[in-house]
């Protein structure tokens, strides 16, 4: 990465380099790109943001054109999952009687899967007839297991434990039975899975490229989303005795999950520290604070001079995800300013 246009010290964003992010946004950017810079810098207005958001949710419920690691435009419960990203990141979220919430939730129930204890496969097959990243590819997945404890074993908390969250944050749509049916697999997971005194913890990796559950990034994003969300003055079967539980295991060793050698950091793909938790609130954030710091200060450090935060790989190298990584740049580039703010990390924003 080039060296960006920074305060000295490092520790925030100057005015000059946030003019130069919001310009790239502009740009590049998608829609929603520039709806979810507004409503952070601009209008603050939950009304407003759904009313793009709303764009690209389809008849069915479910929502496309969010990720921008494919071109499919039609939706999928993976898109579906980046819609409940920004609304668990609203600080007024819509209530249970949105028309865009209710439709949401007709479509994610109605792709549940209670024979394996999530939805499945989170893409549908005709991502594979367009352009696509390698790891966004459908794969058929139709498995039924024989019995609860292997639809935990089995069970991938990427994407999932988000879905799951969507349904514990609007739970006054669901009766109990269906929300304990969903909720049981992710909160067994971590009972079982990353619990050192339990007698099956690092038993298994839902992720080939990991050696254990507990050390999967992307696991530990989705379940500080659930944990928020179990916990959520708005969820009407709330067990904050459970979630306690679950806090107390995933807090033991929150770092394991992310890239802590810096030198590593422009070289390929990597989730660092502020990657994983971005948000202030998060429970796991005193736990790693300086981890955290340390990585928002290199965020700042290392903007480009365009204003942007560019990958350090390529989708591929066909010319077709030249736009895709722009698209994709634009998406973090907002992605960061809002986390960057929500820190105290941009001059003269609060």
């Amino acid at each position: 990465m080039k060296k960006g246009i920074y305060d000295v010290g490092g520790e925030k964003l100057s005015n000059s380099a946030f003019l130069k992010a919001k310009e790239f946004i502009y740009k590049y950017g998608r829609e929603i790109d520039i709806a979810w810079f507004e409503y952070n810098f601009v209008n603050n207005s939950t009304d407003e943001f759904m009313k793009v958001l709303k764009k690209y949710q389809f008849e069915n419920g479910g929502f496309g054109r969010l990720v921008t690691e494919f071109e499919y435009s039609g939706p999928c419960l993976k898109s579906t999952e980046h819609a409940f990203r920004y609304i668990y990141n609203l600080k007024e979220k819509p209530d249970s009687g949105s028309p865009i919430i209710q439709n949401m939730m007709k479509y994610v129930l109605e792709r549940y899967k209670p024979e394996m204890g999530c939805w499945g496969n989170l893409l549908v097959p005709e991502v594979n007839e367009m352009l696509h990243v390698w790891w966004w590819e459908y794969k058929k997945c139709d498995i039924e297991y024989l019995d609860f404890s292997s639809k935990v074993k089995a069970y991938n908390p990427n994407g999932q434990a988000a879905l799951a969250a969507f349904t514990a944050l609007y739970s006054d749509l669901i009766p109990l039975e269906k929300y304990q049916e969903i909720i049981s697999c992710p909160v067994e997971k971590v009972l079982r899975y990353f619990d050192k005194n339990s007698p099956f913890y690092c038993e298994v990796s839902s992720d080939p490229s990991f050696k254990e559950d507990y050390m999967v990034p992307y696991n530990m994003k989705c379940y500080q989303q659930f944990i928020d969300c179990l916990q959520s003055d708005s969820n009407r079967y709330r067990d904050q005795e459970l979630v306690e539980r679950l806090k107390q295991i995933l807090s033991r060793d929150p770092s394991v999950c992310m890239e802590l050698d810096e030198s590593l950091w422009t070289e390929g793909y990597h989730e660092i520290p502020c990657d994983i938790v971005t948000r202030p609130d998060s429970f796991l954030y005193p736990l790693v604070r300086s981890e955290v710091d340390s990585a928002l200060d290199y965020l700042i450090r290392n903007q480009n001079e365009d204003g942007a935060w560019h990958l350090s790989y390529q989708f591929g190298e066909q010319e077709g995800f030249r736009k895709l990584e722009r698209q994709y740049e634009a998406n973090i580039t907002a992605l960061y300013l809002a986390e960057l703010k929500s820190f105290g990390r941009i001059v003269g924003c609060v």
